[in-house]
């Protein structure tokens, strides 16, 4: 398992002068992923891969002093199954849940396997609750079976008091058979190129896709139902990091 070492560095370094952790356990046992063939997707439905594991992360964000969140029990989660997921391309988004909130300022950070702070960026918030889709950036290639961890936060001022909020999870980039990976290539529509990474377990880029096409709301709803995240729904995305033309960066 992907380890996350700087869940409470990012809970309390509010001003987001991250310093990057010094290590990432290695291996990834619980990740694995082997569907079978009654796992075969018939619909939009994630394969379920036994218990994953519901983490502080996927559950709700640190906070200290207070809460820049205007509904009660509401924080951060990252919309993920589980903490730890996989991604099949270089240049995933990566989908984290901000509740409507007091007017915050957000931060995005990644690290490598080895510990190394290799992207920090900060993002604009919205004060209505929303789904932000953070790509990770042309210029940084995630590599081929690399382990990589990443986190969100969010701070606000409250009667003159920095308080915020912080979720981490972890991020592996999977190596794909030459069999999927051409069948992935060869196939032009959107829907079913999904199916084929929801069949390997890759739930980053079966999300990217689905949520980037607005006309596929069922689909939409139907994956997230799947996985247990009826919840956000009816949650608006929004893509940060497109590229000029505004389009949602997209798996091969």
């Amino acid at each position: 398992m992907v380890n996350h070492p700087f869940y409470l560095l990012l809970a309390t370094a509010l001003t987001f002068t991250v310093t990057a952790p010094q290590t990432i356990a290695s291996g990834v046992d619980d990740l694995s992923f082997s569907p079978t063939p009654e796992e075969t997707l018939i619909s939009l439905r994630f394969p379920q891969a036994g218990d994953r594991g519901t983490t502080q992360s996927s559950g709700g964000g640190g906070t200290r002093g207070g809460s820049c969140f205007t509904q009660a029990n509401t924080n951060l989660r990252i919309v993920a199954p589980s903490q730890d997921t996989f991604t099949a391309t270089a240049n995933p988004s990566l989908f984290v849940y901000v509740p409507a909130n007091r007017g915050v300022q957000g931060e995005f950070v990644l690290v490598d396997g080895a510990g190394e702070l290799i992207h920090s960026q900060t993002v604009a918030v919205p004060e209505g609750e929303t789904i932000l889709a953070i790509a990770v950036p042309t210029d940084i290639a995630l590599e081929p079976g690399g382990e990589y961890a990443w986190a969100f936060a969010v701070n606000c001022t409250i009667d003159n008091q920095v308080v915020g909020s912080a979720v981490e999870a972890g991020l592996v980039r999977r190596e794909l058979s030459v069999e999927v990976t051409e069948e992935i290539e060869e196939t032009n529509e959107p829907l079913s190129k999904a199916n084929l990474y929801a069949n390997q377990g890759i739930w980053q880029d079966t999300l990217m896709i689905v949520a980037s096409l607005s006309e596929q709301r069922e689909e939409l709803v139907e994956l997230l139902g799947s996985v247990g995240l009826d919840q956000f729904s009816d949650v608006p995305i929004i893509f940060v990091g497109a590229d000029e033309a505004g389009d949602v960066p997209l798996p091969n």
